[in-house]
């Protein structure tokens, strides 16, 4: 039922690299394909945690603004874009805490910004995706959709490598069953 197509390209983590520090020699080029490259992963974690298309998009822009103010912060030994996904969750926790809101557990189906998804799949993929807790939620779409590595999203949120490779593989199950159910 679900298109087997990737959801986005490959990150590749060596480009971005080369891109922040290209961006920190002043090239704003590598600005532009460092956004173009890194948008729907940083726009898909700032709706994941935030539950809004417009703060999401505000928060999008908040992230590279202060990648671009603090580029000279970013050590080339570091996973760029675990580098850039840290910037993006403060921003949106800070965004969080400052309107005070209440994240409800709704997903909504403009995390999936590209058209490679037919319109009943994406509602297909939502009813499966919200059977599963939040946290199980954003890694399955850090592994799947930013293409994430699991000792990445581990440290992104901020867990044990084991655990989250538990929580990814019982979310696996419970899209299997629901899968067999539908």
């Amino acid at each position: 039922m679900l298109n087997k197509e990737p959801i986005n390209k490959r990150i590749d983590h060596k480009i971005i690299d080369k891109l922040l520090f290209e961006l920190s020699l002043g090239n704003m080029e590598s600005f532009h394909n460092l956004y173009e490259l890194t948008k729907t992963s940083v726009y898909g974690y700032s709706l994941s945690l935030l539950k809004n298309h417009n703060d999401a998009l505000d928060n999008m822009q908040d992230v590279y603004v202060k990648i671009h103010e603090n580029i000279n912060s970013y050590k080339s030994n570091q996973t760029p874009m675990s580098w850039i996904l840290t910037i993006t969750k403060n921003l949106a926790l800070m965004k969080i805490r400052k309107q005070k809101k209440i994240v409800s557990g709704e997903i909504n189906e403009e995390i999936f910004v590209n058209d490679c998804l037919k319109e009943e799949d994406k509602i297909f993929l939502r009813e499966i995706l919200e059977k599963l807790s939040e946290e199980e939620r954003q890694i399955v779409l850090f592994h799947l959709v930013a293409e994430l590595k699991h000792k990445e999203i581990a440290e992104l949120l901020e867990l044990k490598l084991s655990t989250t490779l538990s929580k990814y593989h019982r979310a696996l199950k419970k899209i299997r069953n629901e899968w067999g159910n539908s």
